[in-house]
């Protein structure tokens, strides 16, 4: 089973989304709406990162604060110039190498279609 992984900007400090695998096995990002602070340990268990169905109160009595998430996008392509919003810092979402295969399956299915026609 493939487990999400959090996506970071560049600082590591900040969760930009989600790497999950489609039912194909491709991976795709769920790219948050906004940036989230890397979770403490204590707030989600260790390698558990909120997705948009959870939400958790801080165990901290004196951080009352929830942690909720929107996916503004799934993305299996290319994406330029994720802009983290908390700190500034930039990075790219490049296509894993299972997206162009796949790619490439649809485009030589499609040609040998056209050709059988």
């Amino acid at each position: 089973m493939y487990e999400a992984k959090p996506w970071m900007c560049p600082s590591r400090q900040h969760v930009l989304g989600l790497v999950v695998r489609n039912g194909s096995g491709v991976r795709q990002l769920l790219l948050y709406r906004h940036a989230i602070p890397r979770p403490s340990s204590t707030l989600f268990g260790e390698g558990e990162y909120p997705t948009p169905d959870s939400s958790r109160k801080s165990e901290n009595a004196f951080e009352e604060e929830e942690v909720e998430v929107e996916v503004m996008a799934m993305v299996e392509g290319y994406v330029a110039d994720v802009r983290c919003d908390l700190c500034g810092e930039v990075r790219t979402w490049v296509p894993g190498e299972e997206v162009l295969r796949q790619l490439l399956d649809r485009v030589m299915a499609s040609r040998k279609g056209a050709n059988d026609e």
